[in-house]
């Protein structure tokens, strides 16, 4: 039997009612006195992020090169030393019932020609004022990627959305997806308009430990661009619907209503002078309605110049470009995105 469509949106509405509703009762039982000790002990606040390497994987296309100026802006604000990477794609044709590689003085043209290109780009880099170290590996791209990230110890990594493959190839297959699902470093994705200077942060920030090293890479880019942060919490309003069912249930909804906006206004604010202490350049937002849109929304209304946001656990990667939250607003927003895994690999 094929789900009905509503019936899976009544669930969503159910599971978020039941979420909301345990929230509630901490809320309603004092926790929202101590919401920030709660915060410290569940969540402890990470180190301050510090970027040293940025790696540019590039393809030379004009998504590529968008992303290498980006990055480059990042790099010479961070004092950081600019990596950027070429893996040379030897493609395969496909005849009838058989595919075929090209022979051995092909490959070798290909490879004489990825190092020219990488070579040339050298004196530009250097033109820049930022310390750079091309590369050229074999392999696998994402493979590749993650190796010369690791070798190098890169703490972010800047890629455009597409390249060569085209923009349809981001979300099902191409390279930048293998690359997300492959490398748990943070990583900004550039849009094909490129991106600007970040002086103006919008956190997508739902109290969990990936949100808060999200928020933990927005400090280290806004201390250093000296920008404005908008830490915002966008949330259903499950309760808002039973506020006209009646005097009873519209007065109790309307009562739980106000106690989970006033809880999670506390909690919000308290995360937000954890994790930016002293700052007064720092303001929370508290938003209702479907998440992606709203955050779009408020980046939109800021003017924001990048958003960032966190993945969900191990699997969260590997999910981000299948429906999550950070697959959508990758795909339908214009603003640049730092991606942060819930942890790096080797922790625990």
């Amino acid at each position: 039997m094929i789900p009905d469509s509503t019936s899976r949106v009544d669930e969503a509405k159910f599971a978020e009612l039941q979420r909301q509703s345990q929230l509630l009762q901490c809320i309603l039982h004092g926790a929202k006195r101590n919401t920030r000790r709660l915060a410290r002990i569940l969540l402890p606040i990470p180190e301050q992020m510090e970027i040293t390497n940025v790696l540019v994987p590039t393809d030379f296309s004009e998504s590529a090169d968008n992303a290498l100026s980006y990055a480059l802006g990042i790099a010479k604000r961070f004092s950081a030393k600019l990596h950027v990477l070429h893996v040379p794609v030897v493609p395969t044709y496909l005849l009838m019932d058989a595919s075929y590689t090209p022979g051995p003085e092909a490959v070798i043209q290909i490879f004489e020609d990825a190092q020219r290109a990488i070579d040339a780009l050298e004196p530009k880099l250097q033109d820049n004022g930022v310390q750079c170290q091309t590369a050229l590996r074999e392999g696998v791209v994402h493979t590749a990627v993650k190796e010369y990230a690791e070798e190098h110890r890169v703490d972010l990594l800047v890629m455009g959305t597409h390249g060569r493959t085209g923009v349809s190839k981001l979300m099902y297959g191409s390279v930048t997806e293998r690359v997300l699902k492959t490398v748990h470093t943070p990583t900004v994705v550039v849009p094909p308009e490129g991106g600007e200077p970040p002086d103006s942060i919008v956190v997508a920030y739902d109290f969990s430990r990936p949100a808060k090293r999200a928020a933990e890479a927005a400090r280290a880019v806004q201390e250093v661009f000296d920008g404005r942060v908008h830490f915002v919490h966008a949330y259903l309003d499950v309760w808002g619907e039973y506020t006209d069912r009646g005097a009873l249930v519209g007065e109790a909804a309307e009562q739980r209503r106000a106690a989970l906006t006033l809880g999670l206004k506390e909690m919000l604010e308290a995360d937000a002078t954890d994790l930016f202490p002293g700052d007064s350049q720092t303001e929370t937002r508290l938003v209702t309605g479907d998440p992606v849109g709203a955050i779009l929304d408020v980046a939109e209304d800021v003017g924001a110049d990048l958003i960032c946001a966190g993945t969900t656990g191990k699997s969260g990667i590997a999910r981000l470009l299948m429906g999550s939250f950070a697959r959508r607003v990758v795909h339908e927003g214009t603003t640049p995105v730092l991606l942060v895994h819930a942890q790096e690999e080797g922790e625990h």
